[in-house]
């Protein structure tokens, strides 16, 4: 029996669930200006020029699918991506959607 939720020798449901997440495009901001560098929370909210719980609501959704990493120090909240991550998703988006084999 296949399994409905593998397709080319991928698991489709944690595809699909990075993508619902990534879908907001303040949520596809934040990982552009992430690729660069690491930013606090209140370096992203002046970027994006949302409110600060709106923006902690972005981030904590991108973390909670590991594509972001945070860390403390004095007194603030510092997000870079986590590249290994980052780059197993795309990947797998990749295979998915545009990599090579016939449609």
């Amino acid at each position: 029996m296949v399994n409905k939720n593998r397709c080319c020798k991928i698991d489709l449901d944690p595809i699909a669930k990075v993508l619902r997440i990534i879908s907001e495009p303040s949520r596809l901001k934040i990982l552009c200006l992430l690729k660069k560098k690491e930013l606090c929370v209140c370096e992203i909210q002046e970027e994006l020029k949302q409110k600060h719980n709106l923006v902690c609501h972005h981030l904590k959704s991108l973390v909670k699918v590991k594509l972001l990493d945070s860390r403390k120090e004095n007194g603030f909240t510092y997000y870079k991506l986590n590249r290994l991550n980052y780059n197993r998703t795309i990947k797998d988006i990749y295979k998915l959607l545009g990599g090579g084999g016939s449609v």
